[in-house]
């Protein structure tokens, strides 16, 4: 009998989790990213600009669904990385920081937990009439983030740490918080500046600290600078739902029904994830190598022969092992990732 670990009877849906317009610094407005990512095949953008939530729902429609959200940051004081030599960079960059996408379970939310009014005084005043906020002020301490992410949980949102190579995190940094829904394991703008934005590496080590529940996604972080669609439709999430509807994408948000991929145009996709005779079995779009990641090194792979491809794997379970996740990955380097699942949640007893 065939277990589902992705859900095969629901719509999946292509989604940005992760973007900005000109309500904080992108350089398109709302309805501008609506225009550009639906023509692109995106059915959901999260709409994250800087410290500000906004409902966008007036531009939802049969074939397109706004996220209300927004992307929270806090800054130390003091830079942590002092300077080398004669060396001349600017406080701003050596500065540790937190940035976290936030994401209301309400879709007309106008309440932001875990702020106060200074955290949006630069905005217009017609993107923050009407919000409310609880007045707390985020510093950077590990007792002030995860009170922050404390006071996100509770007001029914899912918080996502964002880029921790740009924010210049390390272990000491994501291994303290808690409370995250997920990691986003590649942000493609900035992936697309610096080049070690992609960080599965991260991931594994958070969930093998004991982050057991953590998802994964894929985000542009697009700002559109110059009107420029080059930092767009590289890291997408695809949520499996019921249909297209804020209530349902948001359950199976919660639930997991979630995986990620890269690459613009054609991204490899997962099309199946089950467990059959204690088996895991994946069926794909066309892919160069399907791997298998679990805890320390407990890793397999199955390839294609040379000038091939392959759309399904097939990899046996060891009740010794841990959890696990997939990676598909296609002839140009473009990689699509589960978030991880426990073995003894697979394995048939006989």
């Amino acid at each position: 009998m065939k277990k589902y670990l992705l859900p095969n009877n629901v719509n999946w849906y292509r989604a940005n989790m992760h973007c900005h317009t000109t309500v904080s610094d992108g350089s398109f407005t709302p309805e501008e990213v609506k225009e550009v990512y639906k023509a692109h095949g995106y059915s959901i953008v999260a709409y994250t600009d800087h410290e500000i939530m906004v409902d966008h729902s007036y531009l939802n429609d049969d074939g397109f669904l706004a996220l209300t959200s927004s992307e929270y940051s806090i800054t130390e004081g003091e830079p942590s990385f002092p300077l080398i030599g004669d060396s001349q960079l600017a406080p701003w960059q050596r500065r540790k920081t937190i940035h976290m996408c936030v994401y209301s379970k309400k879709q007309h939310n106008k309440f932001q937990p875990a702020a106060d009014k200074s955290s949006y005084a630069w905005v217009s005043d017609k993107y923050k009439e009407g919000i409310e906020c609880d007045e707390y002020h985020r510093e950077y301490t590990k007792k002030s983030l995860n009170e922050t992410i404390k006071r996100l949980n509770k007001a029914g949102f899912l918080v996502q740490l964002n880029h921790p190579s740009w924010s210049l995190n390390d272990r000491r940094d994501y291994l303290s918080l808690k409370g995250l829904w997920s990691l986003e394991i590649l942000n493609y703008a900035t992936e697309r500046i610096t080049g070690k934005e992609y960080c599965p590496m991260v991931y594994d080590e958070m969930v093998s600290s004991g982050m057991y529940d953590l998802c994964c996604t894929m985000g542009d972080d697009n700002h559109n600078r110059g009107r420029s669609v080059a930092h767009s439709f590289g890291g997408s999430t695809m949520i499996g739902a019921e249909s297209l509807e804020y209530d349902k994408v948001f359950e199976a948000m919660e639930k997991g029904h979630v995986y990620c991929t890269s690459g613009r145009d054609n991204p490899p996709l997962i099309h199946a994830l089950y467990v059959e005779d204690n088996k895991i079995k994946v069926d794909c779009s066309p892919a160069k190598t399907v791997f298998l990641n679990g805890y320390a090194r407990n890793y397999r792979i199955v390839e294609a022969e040379e000038g091939e491809t392959i759309t399904h794997a097939e990899f046996s379970l060891d009740k010794n092992e841990v959890y696990f996740r997939i990676t598909v990955r296609d002839e140009y380097g473009n990689n699509a990732h589960t978030h991880n699942y426990f073995v003894k949640d697979c394995i048939e007893e006989k």
